[in-house]
Parts: C-alpha cells; sequence; structure tokens
C-alpha cells in the first residue's frame, strides 16, 4: 500500500507540477501556479529543482537532501530501508519514490498512478540528486489575545496605543503578531478606562 497520490492531471502534463501533485492531491495546474509564483513564468514546462523545492515547501512540505548512488537503481537499493517519500532528480525529469516496509513504488506524469519500482524500465537512469519529503506538522493553536500598549504621550496630550493580536501555537515558530490599528485617547484615564472594558469578558 502506498501514500503516494495518483496524478491529478489538468492541462500542465510536465513532470514538475506532475510530482507535486503526486505528493499533494492538487490538480498539476494548482502545482504550476505555485511554482509561477515562485520562477515568475506563465507557462511552467522545465522547471529547476530549487523552484520545485520551493514550491513543495510552500505546499506544506519539507525537503532533505540524500546522497545519491550514481544510477536509480542504486538509489533504490540505499533507500530501501529508509521508509518516506523521496522527490529523486534524473537527468531532465523528476519521479517521486515511496519507500514503505521495504517496498518502493515509483510515480511520475508517464506512469500517471503508483507502481512498484521494480517494473521500472528506468531503472539504470543517472540521479542528479534525492530529497526526502516529509509534510509538515500543522500548528495548534493555543490561544489568542488583544494587547493594547501605550506607546507615545504626546506633546498635545494625547496618548497613542497600539493594539495588536498575539497568536501562540504549539510550534513557537508559528507565533506571530498581528497588528490591529492604532487608538488615540485624550487622557490617560480614558486609556486606562478603555484597556479595562477590552479585557472584560
Amino acid at each position: 500500500m502506498t501514500n503516494l497520490n495518483a496524478v491529478n492531471i489538468g492541462l500542465n502534463k510536465y513532470c514538475g507540477p506532475a510530482v507535486l501533485s503526486i505528493l499533494t492531491g492538487k490538480s498539476t495546474d494548482e502545482c504550476a501556479r505555485v511554482i509561477s509564483l515562485i520562477n515568475g513564468k506563465y507557462t511552467i514546462e522545465g522547471v529547476e529543482l530549487k523552484h520545485l523545492l520551493e514550491a513543495a515547501s510552500r505546499l506544506g512540505y519539507d525537503c532533505e537532501s540524500i546522497i545519491p548512488a550514481s544510477t536509480l537503481f542504486g538509489s533504490l537499493v540505499r533507500l530501501a530501508n529508509n521508509d518516506g517519500i523521496y522527490i529523486v532528480t534524473v537527468t531532465g525529469h523528476f519521479i517521486a519514490i515511496e519507500v514503505n516496509n521495504k517496498k518502493i513504488y515509483f510515480c511520475d506524469n508517464h506512469t500517471k498512478e503508483p507502481m512498484p519500482a521494480a517494473s521500472s524500465a528506468r531503472l539504470q537512469q543517472q540521479v542528479k540528486a534525492v530529497h526526502k519529503v516529509i509534510k509538515r506538522q500543522e500548528p495548534v493553536l493555543i490561544k489568542s489575545k488583544i494587547v493594547a500598549k501605550k506607546t507615545l504621550t504626546m506633546d498635545e496630550g494625547y496618548c497613542t496605543v497600539l493594539i495588536t493580536e498575539q497568536i501562540t501555537y504549539d510550534i513557537e515558530k508559528y507565533n506571530k503578531t498581528n497588528t490591529i490599528g492604532w487608538v488615540r485617547f485624550n487622557t490617560e484615564a480614558d486609556f486606562t478606562e478603555f484597556v479595562s472594558n477590552l479585557t472584560k469578558e
């Protein structure tokens, strides 16, 4: 049993969008649009590896470089004991591979459906790069709170307050602060009353 998706073919039938489709289940057209945002090209045909990996990242996957063997067969032998999904770059082409309990599956824009790698006629192709792709863990929201902070007292007597939303997730790198806006008060008392009302349930 494999976790690779069949290629969800749209108008774009090239190998780069197809590999992203195999990972995500999205159509090749959707995947091509993500690549287009990165490389600035309207038509997505040949794709540079760095642009493909950036597109995979934007679609929620981390990519880890693996030292390949010189051929596809040799690389698959090296990966046979390391379960996971891989993007394999051969000369002028990208392939999605999954190793699952010593079984190896293969899929690209030609096969369209995952198939046992042993059935491939491409095992002697030269391998340029191998990247393990890992679906990024989705963060879980822990809390969101509104913060009002006095930032400046002006000569005219106004009190200026910055209002932000502080969002905390279980994965720290996703934490963020969104600026909601600025509020100006005539007196400190007005500011104190505003903060008191804001924090009431």
